[in-house]
């Protein structure tokens, strides 16, 4: 059975957006976790522009609504979805 797990991140401390959102990619696109990168998977977006996106779409909000993020702003959702080993393959999904 799978295991799913859904993170919300926000501005780490001492760093801006733009660095929290680059090292949030960093982080989940870990070569060695993804196997060299076939498990990471987007929606929406394209993952090796993922940051530069992020940033675009959060740019074109301010300035359409006039608002800007508070402290408590989400920038972004980390999902991991964990399987047993031979519960599925990639070729299956």
């Amino acid at each position: 059975m799978a295991a799913t797990w859904i993170r919300p991140r926000h501005v780490s401390a001492g760093k801006g957006v733009a660095q929290t959102i680059s090292d949030a990619i960093d982080y989940v696109e870990n070569p060695d976790k993804t196997q060299q990168g076939d498990f990471v998977t987007a929606y929406g977006c394209n993952p090796r522009l993922a940051d530069a996106e992020f940033m675009l779409a959060k740019k074109q909000y301010a300035d359409l609504t006039g608002r800007e993020p508070g402290k408590s702003n989400i920038l972004l959702y980390h999902i991991r979805q964990s399987f047993k080993p031979g519960e599925i393959t990639p070729e299956a999904v």
